[in-house]
């Protein structure tokens, strides 16, 4: 009975012993779940610190709103253009010239008085008292021929005098239709130009002769796109104008109000096209991309020159 009683005393002391045990050495089967679940959670990285942009501490400008105009100073040479000649209709002899040398003539203009030779002969057979009196006499059968030119324009050249005689198809007169002033800009030109802008010329050596202009052709000048080859053909020929002379003026290229403005020199360019460096409103970002709301008019102006 005695022994009886010690083997159950003992039972409770044992079962104690193996739980703490268990609770010291988990079991295989827990341990490995414990190690996939930490894998599958990784520990969330730190932010990373903003890094140093090249832009940092470039000057900050704003475009500013103001009126532009341009224009730019040319030279040139006037020449004649859609030339013709006037030729005589029949053997005779000039009589008067009424045309003077680069004078703007119309259709209603009379050019010179020319007689045929037989009219001459008559004329020149009579005494200075009687001319007139035979002019009248004659004047049915043999008068006096008004030649005009073909069409509004500037005589560029006379080949003949009074009282010279002159064959059927000599040449008398040259007239040109258009004069144009083929020069260049005097200092470097920026904007584009367009066939249409006007400039207003004057005389080198007589600053009264002044005219005006338009833009008909330009060419860009062999290695360099700042100065221009250009044909300016003067739109008012009725004062007359020298042919082969210096002319002097200024070409209006454009002006606009109340224009975006930057300095040239905040502009980049590259690859044939211009860039600005703008602030900029956005939205919706992430990682990789950001959402463009709008820009102000603020601008980092490239590294370069102060401004003056």
């Amino acid at each position: 009975m005695k022994r009886n009683l010690v083997k159950t005393a003992a039972l409770p002391a044992l079962l104690l012993l193996c739980c703490a045990a268990y609770a010291a050495a988990p079991s295989a089967a827990p341990k490995k779940a414990g190690a996939k679940a930490a894998a599958q959670k990784p520990e969330a990285p730190e932010p990373e610190a903003r890094k140093a942009s090249p832009w940092d501490g470039l000057a900050q400008r704003n475009i500013k709103t103001a009126d532009i105009a341009v224009y730019t100073p040319v030279t040139g040479i006037t020449t004649a253009q859609d030339t013709y000649d006037v030729f005589a209709p029949f053997d005779g002899r000039i009589e008067e010239i009424h045309a003077e040398l680069f004078t703007f003539v119309t259709q209603k203009t009379v050019l010179t008085r020319m007689v045929s030779t037989e009219m001459a002969a008559l004329l020149d057979s009579s005494s200075e008292e009687s001319r007139k009196q035979t002019e009248r006499r004659w004047q049915d059968v043999y008068s006096y021929t008004e030649l005009k030119p073909e069409t509004q324009g500037v005589v560029t050249n006379i080949y003949i005098e009074p009282r010279t005689r002159v064959n059927k198809g000599d040449r008398l007169f040259t007239v040109a239709k258009k004069v144009l002033v083929i020069g260049k800009n005097t200092e470097p030109l920026y904007s584009r130009l367009a066939p249409g802008m006007t400039a207003e010329v004057e005389h080198a050596r007589n600053p009264d002769e002044k005219f005006g202009t338009k833009l008909v052709n330009f060419l860009a000048v062999k290695g360099s796109n700042l100065v221009y080859r250009l044909w300016l053909e003067v739109l008012d020929l009725k004062n007359g104008i020298k042919i082969g002379e210096q002319f002097d003026g200024t070409l209006f290229v454009g002006k606009s109000s109340g224009a975006m403005l930057i300095p040239r020199r905040s502009m980049i360019e590259a690859g044939g096209r211009r860039f600005l460096i703008t602030e900029i409103q956005t939205g919706l970002e992430t990682a990789e991309e950001v959402e463009i709301l709008g820009h102000s008019s603020l601008y980092l102006q490239p590294a370069g020159p102060a401004e003056d």
